[in-house]
């Protein structure tokens, strides 16, 4: 099983959400950034590097949510999601093809991948997003 990270980026009320491009292994869904951990890395290590290699910005991990297996049929993963906001700098896309905040409401309404959207449906982690974007933190690392 091949662990990936995710970020789910919290800017005041809103989320950040990232679009694949036509060459991903799943084209043109949405997603939450992140990447594959290397060997060696810790999860979080491997969460600020692959944000910072795809949006060129630093993030804050802030709080680990439940993990999400995932069975795409060609590949199993294991989703390790984190709530985290911006340290510094401003999304620039350098490997998706778009992005959008969203409120959690919209999350519905946009076709992300399978394991993106598993992590919103787990009711565990909409407790712990919910409860997070409620208080709508603004504190630094």
């Amino acid at each position: 099983m091949i662990e990936v990270v995710c970020a789910i980026i919290v800017k005041g009320n809103k989320i950040l959400a990232t679009q694949l491009g036509s060459n991903s292994q799943h084209p043109y869904k949405w997603e939450f950034p992140g990447g594959k951990i290397k060997k060696g890395e810790t999860p979080e290590f491997a969460l600020t590097r692959e944000i910072n290699e795809e949006l060129l910005i630093k993030v804050c991990p802030e709080l680990k949510l439940e993990e999400i297996p995932c069975d795409y049929g060609f590949k199993k993963i294991l989703l390790i999601p984190f709530i985290c906001r911006i340290d510094q700098g401003d999304p620039v896309l350098t490997e998706h093809i778009q992005l959008k905040w969203i409120n959690f409401e919209e999350f519905k309404n946009i076709d992300f991948a399978e394991a993106d959207l598993n992590v919103l449906n787990s009711e565990k982690n909409k407790k712990l997003l919910l409860d997070y974007l409620g208080k709508n933190v603004d504190k630094s690392c």
